[in-house]
């Protein structure tokens, strides 16, 4: 997938557990915009969709900014996450060609002009650091399991209302629970042994 414009993240998995990765990933980019996901086996091809108008937010990590995004397992055991920001770049060149285009029909003086382009080229750029920054954030977030959507529910308040049994089967993944609310609950349980002793 490398393109001239492709950033990559890279992290070493001890525990590969690629399912629930891939799972929590899936669940992570969930109403960022993407246009249509495939997977092949252990790999994630994500593609995001061309530039709109009043669509490309500095929250959407695809609208607008990101051709393709895979996310898959090498050899040596890393999670690979690449990203191709062209559309971003896209978008930034289309921004820039159009603060220089009045300069060139009106003559208009460049002195005073001028700094309408180099602050689109500035805002453009801070705007696709910000992106990528956000992409990363997703990425290290999933390898965390950290859920982004798990809900406004308080959690440790559930989780200490319920039995042992249910605990297990919350744990056991025998709900359809996130896996950060599988891992409190597993949390809670060793609590409640230690509170025993």
């Amino acid at each position: 997938m490398k393109t001239l414009f492709t950033k990559t993240y890279r992290k070493k998995v001890q525990n590969k557990r690629k399912e629930d990765i891939i799972d929590l990933f899936l669940t992570n980019i969930s109403g960022t915009h993407y246009r249509k996901v495939e997977r092949e086996s252990d790999k994630l091809i994500i593609k995001g969709s061309f530039p709109e108008l009043f669509q490309n937010s500095i929250m959407t990590l695809w609208a607008g900014f990101c051709r393709k995004a895979e996310l898959y397992f090498s050899i040596n055991n890393d999670i690979v996450y690449s990203v191709d920001y062209t559309y971003g770049v896209i978008s930034l060149f289309t921004a820039l060609m159009a603060s220089i285009l009045p300069m060139l029909f009106f003559s208009l003086n460049i002195a005073t002009y001028g700094f309408v382009p180099l602050s689109v080229l500035v805002l453009g750029i801070f705007h696709i650091i910000i992106r990528l920054y956000l992409h990363r954030q997703v990425f290290v977030k999933t390898l965390n399991f950290k859920n982004l959507y798990k809900g406004k529910y308080d959690w440790n308040k559930i989780l200490k209302s319920k039995t042992d049994n249910e605990l297990k089967n919350i744990v056991n993944g025998n709900t359809t629970l996130t896996i950060e609310v599988q891992k409190m609950a597993e949390e809670e349980l060793i609590r409640r042994k230690e509170k025993e002793k």
